[in-house]
Protein backbone atom coordinates (compact mmCIF):
# COMPACT_ATOMS: atom_id res chain seq x y z
CA UNK A 1 0.00 0.00 0.00
CA UNK A 2 1.67 3.46 -1.32
CA UNK A 3 2.02 5.92 1.87
CA UNK A 4 1.19 8.74 -0.61
CA UNK A 5 -1.69 8.06 -1.99
CA UNK A 6 -4.37 5.83 0.37
CA UNK A 7 -5.49 6.00 3.75
CA UNK A 8 -6.52 3.76 6.39
CA UNK A 9 -9.14 3.46 8.35
CA UNK A 10 -9.07 3.00 12.05
CA UNK A 11 -12.11 1.57 12.56
CA UNK A 12 -12.15 -1.35 10.19
CA UNK A 13 -8.64 -3.50 12.01
CA UNK A 14 -9.61 -2.37 15.91
CA UNK A 15 -9.87 -5.56 17.60
CA UNK A 16 -13.14 -6.19 19.98
CA UNK A 17 -12.81 -5.77 23.70
CA UNK A 18 -15.56 -8.66 23.94
CA UNK A 19 -13.78 -11.32 22.27
CA UNK A 20 -10.02 -10.80 23.20
CA UNK A 21 -8.42 -10.23 26.43
CA UNK A 22 -6.35 -7.21 27.17
CA UNK A 23 -3.05 -8.57 26.39
CA UNK A 24 -4.11 -10.10 22.75
CA UNK A 25 -5.83 -6.62 22.37
CA UNK A 26 -2.93 -4.71 22.87
CA UNK A 27 -0.88 -6.77 20.77
CA UNK A 28 -3.28 -6.90 18.25
CA UNK A 29 -2.99 -2.76 19.10
CA UNK A 30 0.86 -3.36 18.47
CA UNK A 31 0.22 -5.19 15.25
CA UNK A 32 -1.57 -1.95 13.70
CA UNK A 33 0.84 0.68 15.00
CA UNK A 34 3.24 -1.22 13.12
CA UNK A 35 1.33 -0.53 9.59
CA UNK A 36 3.11 2.99 9.57
CA UNK A 37 3.13 2.98 5.97
CA UNK A 38 -0.62 4.18 5.51
CA UNK A 39 -1.42 7.67 6.78
CA UNK A 40 -4.84 8.09 9.11
CA UNK A 41 -5.87 10.94 7.16
CA UNK A 42 -8.91 12.56 10.24
CA UNK A 43 -11.31 14.77 8.97
CA UNK A 44 -13.15 16.40 11.73
CA UNK A 45 -16.75 18.41 11.26
CA UNK A 46 -19.18 20.52 13.20
CA UNK A 47 -16.75 22.78 15.06
CA UNK A 48 -15.60 26.46 15.40
CA UNK A 49 -12.26 27.37 14.04
CA UNK A 50 -9.03 29.17 15.07
CA UNK A 51 -6.60 30.06 13.02
CA UNK A 52 -2.93 29.78 13.90
CA UNK A 53 -1.58 33.05 14.30
CA UNK A 54 0.87 33.32 11.60
CA UNK A 55 2.07 37.40 12.24
CA UNK A 56 5.07 37.76 14.00
CA UNK A 57 4.80 39.10 17.79
CA UNK A 58 6.51 41.23 19.34
CA UNK A 59 9.01 39.84 22.10
CA UNK A 60 10.06 41.66 25.10
CA UNK A 61 13.49 42.48 26.15
CA UNK A 62 15.33 39.75 28.17
CA UNK A 63 15.42 39.88 31.57
CA UNK A 64 17.57 37.32 33.98
CA UNK A 65 15.46 37.49 36.89
CA UNK A 66 11.83 37.17 35.67
CA UNK A 67 10.12 36.26 32.39
CA UNK A 68 8.34 39.17 30.89
CA UNK A 69 4.82 38.74 29.65
CA UNK A 70 3.64 41.25 26.59
CA UNK A 71 0.19 41.70 25.49
CA UNK A 72 -0.84 41.84 21.36
CA UNK A 73 -0.38 44.93 19.78
CA UNK A 74 -3.78 43.77 18.45
CA UNK A 75 -5.26 44.39 22.15
CA UNK A 76 -8.63 45.40 21.36
CA UNK A 77 -10.87 45.23 24.38
CA UNK A 78 -9.29 46.77 27.52
CA UNK A 79 -9.63 45.22 31.11
CA UNK A 80 -10.92 41.98 29.76
CA UNK A 81 -9.66 38.81 31.22
CA UNK A 82 -6.46 37.60 29.76
CA UNK A 83 -7.75 34.31 28.61
CA UNK A 84 -9.64 35.53 26.10
CA UNK A 85 -6.84 37.85 24.82
CA UNK A 86 -4.34 36.52 21.93
CA UNK A 87 -1.50 35.32 22.78
CA UNK A 88 1.50 36.18 24.35
CA UNK A 89 4.91 35.72 24.70
CA UNK A 90 8.02 36.11 27.14
CA UNK A 91 11.54 35.07 26.52
CA UNK A 92 13.51 32.97 28.57
CA UNK A 93 16.30 33.02 31.66
CA UNK A 94 19.79 31.52 30.97
CA UNK A 95 18.60 28.60 33.68
CA UNK A 96 16.18 27.88 30.91
CA UNK A 97 18.06 28.21 27.75
CA UNK A 98 20.26 26.20 29.53
CA UNK A 99 17.61 23.15 30.16
CA UNK A 100 16.72 23.51 26.63
CA UNK A 101 19.89 22.92 25.02
CA UNK A 102 20.53 19.59 27.44
CA UNK A 103 17.37 18.37 25.72
CA UNK A 104 17.72 19.34 22.39
CA UNK A 105 22.00 17.82 22.62
CA UNK A 106 20.85 14.76 24.20
CA UNK A 107 20.86 11.41 21.75
CA UNK A 108 17.64 10.45 21.71
CA UNK A 109 17.28 6.23 20.25
CA UNK A 110 14.88 5.97 17.36
CA UNK A 111 14.08 2.45 17.15
CA UNK A 112 14.09 0.33 13.89
CA UNK A 113 11.25 -2.43 12.78
CA UNK A 114 13.22 -5.96 12.28
CA UNK A 115 16.99 -5.95 11.35
CA UNK A 116 16.71 -2.05 10.69
CA UNK A 117 19.37 -0.31 13.52
CA UNK A 118 18.55 1.65 16.11
CA UNK A 119 19.60 5.38 15.44
CA UNK A 120 21.26 7.46 17.77
CA UNK A 121 19.35 11.35 16.85
CA UNK A 122 20.58 14.21 18.27
CA UNK A 123 17.73 16.60 18.16
CA UNK A 124 19.29 19.75 17.23
CA UNK A 125 21.31 18.25 14.50
CA UNK A 126 18.27 16.66 12.90
CA UNK A 127 16.45 19.92 12.90
CA UNK A 128 19.27 21.58 11.23
CA UNK A 129 19.19 19.17 8.73
CA UNK A 130 15.58 18.76 8.19
CA UNK A 131 15.70 22.54 7.82
CA UNK A 132 18.47 22.75 5.42
CA UNK A 133 16.82 19.85 3.48
CA UNK A 134 13.58 21.93 3.15
CA UNK A 135 15.09 25.32 2.07
CA UNK A 136 17.05 23.54 -1.00
CA UNK A 137 13.44 21.77 -1.90
CA UNK A 138 11.89 25.31 -1.69
CA UNK A 139 9.78 24.30 1.14
CA UNK A 140 9.16 27.52 3.42
CA UNK A 141 9.10 26.58 7.33
CA UNK A 142 8.15 29.75 8.99
CA UNK A 143 9.33 28.45 11.93
CA UNK A 144 10.10 25.34 14.24
CA UNK A 145 9.43 25.54 17.84
CA UNK A 146 9.54 23.15 20.78
CA UNK A 147 6.08 22.12 22.42
CA UNK A 148 4.19 20.18 24.66
CA UNK A 149 5.42 18.29 27.80
CA UNK A 150 8.73 19.01 26.48
CA UNK A 151 8.81 22.54 26.53
CA UNK A 152 6.53 23.05 29.64
CA UNK A 153 9.47 20.96 31.19
CA UNK A 154 12.24 23.79 30.30
CA UNK A 155 9.50 26.30 31.98
CA UNK A 156 9.00 24.30 35.34
CA UNK A 157 10.51 24.79 38.68
CA UNK A 158 9.17 21.52 39.33
CA UNK A 159 11.98 19.01 40.26
CA UNK A 160 9.47 16.18 40.04
CA UNK A 161 8.36 16.97 36.63
CA UNK A 162 9.15 14.83 33.87
CA UNK A 163 7.49 14.29 29.69
CA UNK A 164 7.48 11.52 27.51
CA UNK A 165 7.29 12.67 23.70
CA UNK A 166 9.68 15.18 22.46
CA UNK A 167 7.18 17.70 20.03
CA UNK A 168 8.59 19.67 17.02
CA UNK A 169 6.60 22.11 15.62
CA UNK A 170 6.82 23.18 12.06
CA UNK A 171 4.92 25.62 10.79
CA UNK A 172 4.56 25.24 6.60
CA UNK A 173 1.92 25.89 3.93
CA UNK A 174 0.46 22.19 3.73
CA UNK A 175 -2.38 23.89 0.86
CA UNK A 176 -0.92 21.10 -1.46
CA UNK A 177 -1.04 17.20 -1.22
CA UNK A 178 2.20 17.17 -3.05
CA UNK A 179 3.90 19.36 -0.53
CA UNK A 180 2.97 16.71 2.43
CA UNK A 181 4.42 13.84 0.28
CA UNK A 182 7.94 15.62 -0.54
CA UNK A 183 7.92 16.82 3.37
CA UNK A 184 7.57 12.90 4.28
CA UNK A 185 10.27 12.18 1.81
CA UNK A 186 12.81 14.53 3.16
CA UNK A 187 12.33 13.33 6.65
CA UNK A 188 13.05 9.78 5.57
CA UNK A 189 15.96 10.92 3.62
CA UNK A 190 17.35 11.79 6.85
CA UNK A 191 16.68 9.62 8.21
CA UNK A 192 18.51 7.17 5.59
CA UNK A 193 21.17 9.18 5.66
CA UNK A 194 21.66 8.21 9.42
CA UNK A 195 21.35 4.58 8.68
CA UNK A 196 24.40 5.09 6.51
CA UNK A 197 26.48 6.51 9.37
CA UNK A 198 25.56 4.49 12.45
CA UNK A 199 29.06 2.28 13.39
CA UNK A 200 26.89 -0.37 15.00
CA UNK A 201 24.94 -1.62 11.41
CA UNK A 202 26.96 -3.98 9.55
CA UNK A 203 29.10 -2.13 6.15
CA UNK A 204 27.14 -4.10 3.47
CA UNK A 205 23.74 -3.09 5.36
CA UNK A 206 24.82 0.85 5.54
CA UNK A 207 25.75 0.41 1.66
CA UNK A 208 21.99 -0.57 0.70
CA UNK A 209 19.92 2.59 -0.69
CA UNK A 210 16.02 2.28 0.68
CA UNK A 211 13.10 4.27 -0.38
CA UNK A 212 11.37 6.57 1.45
CA UNK A 213 8.23 4.01 1.76
CA UNK A 214 10.83 1.28 3.52
CA UNK A 215 12.24 3.90 5.82
CA UNK A 216 8.68 5.13 7.33
CA UNK A 217 7.72 1.59 7.70
CA UNK A 218 10.99 0.45 9.40
CA UNK A 219 11.29 3.89 11.65
CA UNK A 220 8.05 5.83 11.82
CA UNK A 221 5.27 4.16 14.21
CA UNK A 222 2.58 6.62 13.33
CA UNK A 223 1.91 9.18 10.30
CA UNK A 224 -1.40 11.31 10.87
CA UNK A 225 -2.87 13.75 8.45
CA UNK A 226 -5.97 16.11 9.38
CA UNK A 227 -7.82 17.81 6.98
CA UNK A 228 -11.09 19.43 7.82
CA UNK A 229 -12.34 22.09 4.98
CA UNK A 230 -15.01 23.60 6.59
CA UNK A 231 -12.90 24.60 9.78
CA UNK A 232 -9.69 25.67 7.72
CA UNK A 233 -7.90 23.28 9.37
CA UNK A 234 -4.82 21.59 7.93
CA UNK A 235 -2.13 19.90 9.78
CA UNK A 236 0.00 16.66 9.71
CA UNK A 237 2.02 14.57 12.05
CA UNK A 238 4.89 12.16 11.70
CA UNK A 239 5.88 10.41 15.12
CA UNK A 240 9.40 8.64 15.42
CA UNK A 241 9.18 5.39 17.16
CA UNK A 242 11.30 4.81 20.54
CA UNK A 243 10.13 1.56 22.19
CA UNK A 244 10.43 3.71 25.66
CA UNK A 245 7.74 6.06 24.90
CA UNK A 246 9.85 8.62 24.16
CA UNK A 247 9.13 9.66 20.72
CA UNK A 248 10.20 12.48 18.34
CA UNK A 249 7.17 13.71 17.06
CA UNK A 250 7.12 16.05 13.86
CA UNK A 251 4.15 18.08 13.69
CA UNK A 252 3.63 20.39 10.69
CA UNK A 253 1.21 22.83 10.98
CA UNK A 254 -0.77 25.01 8.46
CA UNK A 255 -3.73 25.59 10.27
CA UNK A 256 -4.59 24.41 13.51
CA UNK A 257 -7.96 25.55 15.22
CA UNK A 258 -6.75 24.41 18.18
CA UNK A 259 -3.42 23.95 19.72
CA UNK A 260 -3.51 22.84 23.16
CA UNK A 261 -5.94 20.81 25.93
CA UNK A 262 -4.79 22.54 29.14
CA UNK A 263 -2.75 25.51 29.93
CA UNK A 264 -0.02 23.27 31.11
CA UNK A 265 1.10 21.99 27.76
CA UNK A 266 0.09 25.53 25.60
CA UNK A 267 3.40 26.71 25.43
CA UNK A 268 5.78 26.71 22.65
CA UNK A 269 9.31 27.77 22.29
CA UNK A 270 10.83 29.16 19.21
CA UNK A 271 13.98 27.45 18.04
CA UNK A 272 15.13 29.14 15.16
CA UNK A 273 17.31 31.13 16.72
CA UNK A 274 19.11 28.59 18.72
CA UNK A 275 19.55 26.46 15.59
CA UNK A 276 20.93 29.47 13.46
CA UNK A 277 23.46 29.90 17.14
CA UNK A 278 24.22 25.83 16.61
CA UNK A 279 24.94 26.28 12.73
CA UNK A 280 26.89 29.28 13.14
CA UNK A 281 29.05 27.58 16.51
CA UNK A 282 30.04 24.94 14.18
CA UNK A 283 30.90 26.92 10.97
CA UNK A 284 33.05 29.10 13.25
CA UNK A 285 34.65 25.43 14.87
CA UNK A 286 34.88 24.68 10.80
CA UNK A 287 37.17 27.84 10.58
CA UNK A 288 39.15 27.37 13.66
CA UNK A 289 40.38 23.62 13.18
CA UNK A 290 41.40 24.63 9.55
CA UNK A 291 43.44 27.76 10.92
CA UNK A 292 45.26 25.62 13.57
CA UNK A 293 46.22 23.01 10.62
CA UNK A 294 47.66 25.63 8.93
CA UNK A 295 49.33 26.86 11.41
CA UNK A 296 51.05 23.56 12.63
CA UNK A 297 52.14 22.50 8.91
CA UNK A 298 53.61 26.13 8.63
CA UNK A 299 54.76 27.56 11.63
CA UNK A 300 56.90 25.75 13.25
CA UNK A 301 57.07 27.69 16.11
CA UNK A 302 55.52 26.59 19.21
CA UNK A 303 55.48 29.85 20.68
CA UNK A 304 54.03 31.49 17.64
CA UNK A 305 51.47 28.69 17.48
CA UNK A 306 50.47 28.15 21.38
CA UNK A 307 49.45 32.66 20.75
CA UNK A 308 47.81 32.10 17.24
CA UNK A 309 45.78 29.17 18.64
CA UNK A 310 44.61 30.65 21.68
CA UNK A 311 43.02 33.49 19.92
CA UNK A 312 41.14 31.38 17.69
CA UNK A 313 39.91 29.46 20.92
CA UNK A 314 38.62 32.68 22.44
CA UNK A 315 36.83 33.56 19.40
CA UNK A 316 35.10 30.17 19.13
CA UNK A 317 34.43 30.53 23.21
CA UNK A 318 32.92 34.40 22.62
CA UNK A 319 30.72 32.66 19.98
CA UNK A 320 29.17 30.66 21.61
CA UNK A 321 26.83 32.88 24.18
CA UNK A 322 23.60 31.74 23.56
CA UNK A 323 20.89 33.90 21.92
CA UNK A 324 17.39 35.36 23.10
CA UNK A 325 15.09 32.54 23.30
CA UNK A 326 11.47 33.91 23.54
CA UNK A 327 8.43 31.48 23.99
CA UNK A 328 4.44 32.16 22.97
CA UNK A 329 1.85 30.89 25.09
CA UNK A 330 -1.41 30.02 22.94
CA UNK A 331 -3.30 29.43 26.38
CA UNK A 332 -3.69 33.29 26.26
CA UNK A 333 -2.14 34.58 29.44
CA UNK A 334 1.88 33.83 29.39
CA UNK A 335 1.25 34.62 33.69
CA UNK A 336 -1.64 31.86 33.96
CA UNK A 337 -0.03 29.18 32.23
CA UNK A 338 3.36 29.02 34.17
CA UNK A 339 1.27 29.68 37.94
CA UNK A 340 -1.02 26.81 36.85
CA UNK A 341 2.28 24.53 35.73
CA UNK A 342 4.28 25.17 38.82
CA UNK A 343 1.48 25.10 41.10
CA UNK A 344 0.05 21.73 39.26
CA UNK A 345 -3.27 23.10 38.11
CA UNK A 346 -5.93 22.40 35.36
CA UNK A 347 -7.41 24.76 33.62
CA UNK A 348 -8.46 25.25 30.20
CA UNK A 349 -11.11 27.30 27.96
CA UNK A 350 -13.93 26.27 26.18
CA UNK A 351 -13.29 22.18 26.96
CA UNK A 352 -16.20 20.89 24.52
CA UNK A 353 -13.97 22.01 22.27
CA UNK A 354 -11.10 19.41 23.07
CA UNK A 355 -10.33 16.64 21.06
CA UNK A 356 -11.98 12.99 22.87
CA UNK A 357 -8.15 12.54 24.20
CA UNK A 358 -8.21 15.51 26.91
CA UNK A 359 -10.19 13.23 28.95
CA UNK A 360 -7.41 10.45 28.62
CA UNK A 361 -4.82 13.83 29.03
CA UNK A 362 -6.85 14.77 32.15
CA UNK A 363 -6.54 11.69 34.12
CA UNK A 364 -2.90 11.71 34.13
CA UNK A 365 -2.77 15.02 35.48
CA UNK A 366 -4.79 13.52 38.02
CA UNK A 367 -2.70 10.61 38.93
CA UNK A 368 0.32 12.83 38.79
CA UNK A 369 -0.61 15.30 41.36
CA UNK A 370 -2.69 18.11 39.48
CA UNK A 371 -5.56 19.26 40.94
CA UNK A 372 -8.51 20.94 38.80
CA UNK A 373 -8.66 24.90 38.79
CA UNK A 374 -11.82 27.21 38.82
CA UNK A 375 -11.53 30.02 36.26
CA UNK A 376 -15.23 30.04 35.68
CA UNK A 377 -15.64 25.95 34.81
CA UNK A 378 -16.23 24.05 37.73
CA UNK A 379 -14.82 20.61 37.68
CA UNK A 380 -17.84 18.38 37.46
CA UNK A 381 -18.37 20.35 34.70
CA UNK A 382 -15.51 20.29 32.97
CA UNK A 383 -15.43 16.39 33.21
CA UNK A 384 -19.01 16.23 31.98
CA UNK A 385 -17.86 17.91 28.59
CA UNK A 386 -14.61 15.88 28.30
CA UNK A 387 -16.29 12.81 28.78
CA UNK A 388 -19.24 13.66 26.18
CA UNK A 389 -16.65 14.64 23.78
CA UNK A 390 -14.77 11.49 24.36
CA UNK A 391 -17.82 9.44 22.98
CA UNK A 392 -18.75 11.51 20.90
CA UNK A 393 -14.49 11.09 18.99
CA UNK A 394 -14.85 7.36 19.98
CA UNK A 395 -18.05 6.24 20.02
CA UNK A 396 -17.41 2.23 19.25
CA UNK A 397 -15.97 0.44 21.68
CA UNK A 398 -13.14 -1.23 19.62
CA UNK A 399 -11.75 2.81 19.21
CA UNK A 400 -12.47 3.04 22.58
CA UNK A 401 -9.83 0.24 23.40
CA UNK A 402 -7.43 0.74 20.86
CA UNK A 403 -7.28 4.84 21.90
CA UNK A 404 -6.76 3.67 25.53
CA UNK A 405 -3.83 0.75 24.83
CA UNK A 406 -2.35 3.30 22.99
CA UNK A 407 -2.22 6.00 25.51
CA UNK A 408 -1.47 3.43 28.06
CA UNK A 409 2.01 2.45 25.62
CA UNK A 410 2.83 5.67 24.98
CA UNK A 411 2.70 7.29 28.41
CA UNK A 412 3.40 4.65 30.96
CA UNK A 413 6.01 2.49 28.88
CA UNK A 414 6.46 -0.81 31.41
CA UNK A 415 5.27 0.66 34.75
CA UNK A 416 2.39 -1.55 35.39
CA UNK A 417 1.74 0.33 38.75
CA UNK A 418 0.86 3.68 36.93
CA UNK A 419 -0.59 1.91 34.71
CA UNK A 420 -3.41 0.26 36.98
CA UNK A 421 -3.46 3.61 39.03
CA UNK A 422 -4.16 5.54 35.89
CA UNK A 423 -7.24 3.17 34.72
CA UNK A 424 -8.68 3.48 38.56
CA UNK A 425 -9.08 7.23 38.18
CA UNK A 426 -10.17 7.16 34.67
CA UNK A 427 -12.83 4.54 35.79
CA UNK A 428 -13.68 6.75 38.31
CA UNK A 429 -14.36 9.75 36.23
CA UNK A 430 -16.20 7.77 33.61
CA UNK A 431 -18.34 6.18 36.23
CA UNK A 432 -19.47 9.68 37.77
CA UNK A 433 -19.38 12.13 34.99
CA UNK A 434 -20.94 10.31 31.74
CA UNK A 435 -24.38 11.51 31.30
CA UNK A 436 -24.30 11.37 27.47
CA UNK A 437 -24.83 7.23 27.07
CA UNK A 438 -27.31 4.94 27.63
CA UNK A 439 -26.86 2.52 30.12
CA UNK A 440 -25.61 -0.38 28.12
CA UNK A 441 -23.31 1.82 26.12
CA UNK A 442 -22.05 2.91 29.67
CA UNK A 443 -21.53 -0.86 31.20
CA UNK A 444 -19.61 -1.49 28.20
CA UNK A 445 -16.70 1.06 28.64
CA UNK A 446 -16.52 0.20 32.14
CA UNK A 447 -16.10 -3.44 31.65
CA UNK A 448 -13.04 -2.22 28.93
CA UNK A 449 -11.22 -0.66 32.12
CA UNK A 450 -12.17 -3.16 34.53
CA UNK A 451 -10.89 -6.07 32.45
CA UNK A 452 -7.68 -4.08 31.75
CA UNK A 453 -7.14 -2.55 35.51
CA UNK A 454 -7.82 -6.59 36.77
CA UNK A 455 -4.93 -7.69 34.30
CA UNK A 456 -2.39 -4.97 35.63
CA UNK A 457 -3.78 -5.74 38.96
CA UNK A 458 -2.79 -9.58 39.50
CA UNK A 459 0.42 -8.76 37.74
CA UNK A 460 1.30 -6.71 40.43
CA UNK A 461 0.36 -9.43 42.53
CA UNK A 462 2.64 -11.81 40.62
CA UNK A 463 5.69 -9.57 40.86
CA UNK A 464 4.96 -8.93 45.01
CA UNK A 465 5.05 -12.54 45.89
CA UNK A 466 8.69 -12.53 44.58
CA UNK A 467 11.34 -11.71 47.42
CA UNK A 468 14.81 -11.66 47.43
CA UNK A 469 16.15 -12.88 50.68
CA UNK A 470 19.83 -13.64 51.61
CA UNK A 471 20.99 -13.17 47.74
CA UNK A 472 18.18 -15.95 46.95
CA UNK A 473 14.70 -15.57 45.07
CA UNK A 474 12.03 -17.35 46.74
CA UNK A 475 8.35 -17.72 46.10
CA UNK A 476 5.87 -17.42 49.05
CA UNK A 477 2.59 -18.40 49.04
CA UNK A 478 0.23 -15.63 49.37
CA UNK A 479 -3.07 -16.20 50.09
CA UNK A 480 -6.01 -13.79 48.77
CA UNK A 481 -9.14 -13.85 51.05
CA UNK A 482 -12.16 -14.63 48.79
CA UNK A 483 -13.48 -10.96 50.08
CA UNK A 484 -11.24 -9.75 47.32
CA UNK A 485 -13.44 -8.54 44.83
CA UNK A 486 -13.46 -5.86 41.77
CA UNK A 487 -15.05 -3.73 43.84
CA UNK A 488 -12.38 -3.57 46.46
CA UNK A 489 -9.73 -3.27 43.55
CA UNK A 490 -10.99 -0.22 42.52
CA UNK A 491 -12.44 1.41 45.70
CA UNK A 492 -9.11 0.53 47.86
CA UNK A 493 -5.30 1.28 46.95
CA UNK A 494 -3.13 -0.90 45.96
CA UNK A 495 -0.83 -0.17 48.64
CA UNK A 496 -3.14 -0.48 51.33
CA UNK A 497 -4.09 -4.17 49.90
CA UNK A 498 -0.82 -5.01 50.19
CA UNK A 499 0.30 -4.24 53.44
CA UNK A 500 -2.84 -6.04 54.89
CA UNK A 501 -2.75 -9.27 52.87
CA UNK A 502 1.04 -9.41 52.43
CA UNK A 503 2.99 -11.61 54.84
CA UNK A 504 6.11 -8.68 56.30
CA UNK A 505 9.73 -9.29 55.17
CA UNK A 506 10.98 -9.85 58.86
CA UNK A 507 7.94 -12.45 59.35
CA UNK A 508 9.01 -14.48 56.45
CA UNK A 509 12.92 -14.51 57.20
CA UNK A 510 11.90 -15.91 60.85
CA UNK A 511 9.77 -18.78 59.00
CA UNK A 512 12.45 -19.51 57.26
CA UNK A 513 15.00 -19.69 60.18
CA UNK A 514 12.46 -21.60 62.18
CA UNK A 515 12.11 -24.40 59.15
CA UNK A 516 15.91 -24.32 59.12
CA UNK A 517 16.38 -25.30 62.68
CA UNK A 518 13.94 -27.67 62.87
CA UNK A 519 15.76 -29.47 60.03
CA UNK A 520 18.86 -29.10 61.37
Amino acid sequence: MNSTDDSYSMASSLPSSLDQTPLSSLSAASSYASLVNCDETVSIHSESHQHFDKKTKKISTFNESKFLSTSDSNNTNNGSNNINKRTSCSTLQNRHVNKLCSILEEPIEIHGQGNFPTLNIVSKDFLIELRRAFHINNIDITDVRLNGGAASYVLTNDKAFSYSDIDFIFRCDLSSESTWTQIKTIVCECLSQHISSTSSSSSSFSQLSFSPIIIQAAYVEKVVRVINPSNNDSWALMSLCNVNGQNIELKFVDRMKRQFQFSVDSFQILLDPLLDHYEQTFKNQQQTNKKQAYYNQYHHSKQQYDYRSSKNNRYVSSSYRLPTISVECVYGSFESALTHLNRRLIATTSPERICGGGLLKYCLLLTRGYRPYDNGIASWQLEKLMCSRFFIDYADINEQEYKLLAFLSSHFSNDDTAKYRYLLQLRLIIERSTVCLMAHERNLTLTLITQLATDYYYRLYDEYNTYNLNGEITTTEVTVPNSITIDVIYHNEWDEWKSLHTPAKKQIQSQQQQQQQQDN
